[in-house]
């Protein structure tokens, strides 16, 4: 039976193993999207910022047409003065006059201003254009991990599963049949609970088991199961694995 118990322990790692999988199949898509969402938003920053400044620009050049065409009818207007007869006339193109000059200046005026909200938004628009370049390149080495990793989890899973039709032929059908109706009610690939001198509660629902029943798991003269949860009892230590290893390494041949 020990023997038995330790085909389960290596059907349970490769199980945990292809859970792992099937889990990325649903999170590396999702995390590929938030890096590449963020690629876009850093772009949309700088966009903006040099949407802003086309923008200035352009009330820039409005404002440098504005002050000529101002100039022009200013120059127009004094050139008038000259052949001006009557008092009424002389105040009318004078106010013309007073009118051009008012424009210029506040045209200038807010020339000088689009100027410094220019010089503000360079800056900003260095430093928004430096972080999007810092986060695309980044982001674009991860995006080509993610997408690897990806490509590769239908072949990993695969090779698991004919790796684990290896394993499963040693297993007696009696012990399979059980371990796979626990199987298909967790969603963990998880069936087996280690326990030990240490560790005396099921590791599954943490159910404190009695003195009789851990002497007869460290015998492992037969199939146990938890009462509460229905995990199958193992004697020892779980050796933990990196589920990021698990989901890219190739697929080791089943050892004891």
């Amino acid at each position: 039976m020990i023997h038995d118990l330790e085909s389960l322990i290596q059907l349970q790692k490769i199980d945990v193993r292809i859970h792992q999988l099937i889990q990325s199949q649903a999170d590396y898509p999702k995390e590929l999207a938030e890096l590449e969402a963020a690629i876009s938003r850093a772009k949309r920053s700088a966009d903006s910022v040099s949407e802003k400044m086309a923008s200035l620009d352009n009330e820039k050049k409005s404002m440098k047409e504005k002050v000529e065409d101002a100039k022009n009818a200013l120059e127009k207007s004094q050139e008038r003065l000259n052949s001006i007869k009557t008092n009424r006339e002389y105040d009318a193109v004078h106010n013309e006059i007073e009118t051009f000059k008012s424009v210029i200046a506040g045209a200038d005026g807010h020339t000088k201003h689009i100027d410094e909200e220019l010089d503000k938004q360079k800056l900003a628009l260095d430093a928004n254009t430096a972080e999007y370049e810092k986060i695309k390149s980044e982001n674009e080495v991860k995006i080509a991990v993610l997408s690897k990793k990806i490509s590769s989890i239908d072949t990993s899973i695969a090779q698991l599963r004919h790796e684990r039709g290896a394993i499963s032929t040693t297993v007696p059908k009696p012990l399979l049949r059980t371990y796979e109706h626990i199987l298909s009610r967790r969603k963990t690939g998880r069936v087996l609970s280690f326990v030990n001198n240490e560790a005396q509660t099921c590791s599954s629902c943490f159910k404190v088991l009695e003195t009789q029943l851990l002497n007869e798991i460290r015998r492992g003269s037969k199939m146990i199961t938890c009462q509460n949860c229905g995990s199958i009892f193992i004697w020892g230590d779980e050796k933990e694995e990196n589920p990021e290893e698990n989901a890219t390494r190739p697929t080791e041949s089943p050892q004891a």
